[in-house]
């Protein structure tokens, strides 16, 4: 007499695979997702050095500071060294960021336009969204990255985070504290947990 398994036993081993499936894939994806949004802005932030120091070569001094760009007041003047220095697929009066964000915790939401108006912008050849604002009264410069762009999920601290070069050392650094990262939607903080978690989005 030959045993087998029967339809109504291979449904239910289906169904079970397929519940254990639902509950897995989620964390999967997430997990697969923030390695992602992780190793693109590590890219950009190679980038961001190279085009800070390639400026200081072009202009033969050491450090960001002895250069035009870093007084800049200008949305122009802004906008001269990303189009110099980024590889570039659009730039111009639309920014390539999303119209809204917000924080990891949910609290907050908002619009990068209200909080910087002189900035230089450009969406990259690699997809990510980038802005920069070097004024002449600040310690650094601020680099804003979307390593998505328009696409979501559009948080804080996910896929947009915040980036200062120090103007004296050329040194690419946190310039808020952690503390922020949850709560606020531009993602203020986020890159110095990041360092902290050793390029891992695991707070």
């Amino acid at each position: 007499m030959k045993k087998a398994l029967t339809i109504g036993e291979l449904l239910i081993t289906m169904a079970i695979i397929g519940v254990i499936a639902m509950l897995v894939l989620p964390g999967f994806l997430k997990d697969y997702h923030n390695r992602l949004y992780a190793t693109k802005l590590r890219k950009t932030i190679e980038t961001i050095e190279i085009a800070v120091n390639q400026a200081c070569v072009d202009n033969n001094v050491s450090y960001f500071s002895q250069t035009t760009y870093s007084k800049a007041s200008s949305a122009a003047d802004q906008q001269a060294f990303i189009d110099k220095y980024f590889k570039k697929i659009s730039s111009g009066t639309k920014k390539p960021f999303a119209n809204e964000y917000r924080s990891i915790n949910g609290t907050s939401t908002g619009s990068l336009n209200d909080l910087e108006s002189n900035v230089g912008h450009g969406k990259l050849a690699s997809g990510e969204a980038i802005s920069m604002a070097c004024l002449p009264n600040e310690s650094y410069c601020r680099f804003r990255i979307d390593v998505n762009s328009l696409d979501g999920p559009n948080v804080g601290g996910r896929d947009l985070f915040i980036v200062g070069v120090n103007k004296e050392t050329n040194q690419v650094y946190e310039p808020h504290s952690v503390d922020t990262c949850h709560n606020h939607f531009s993602g203020q903080g986020c890159f110095g947990l990041l360092l902290e978690h050793n390029w891992e989005i695991i707070y």
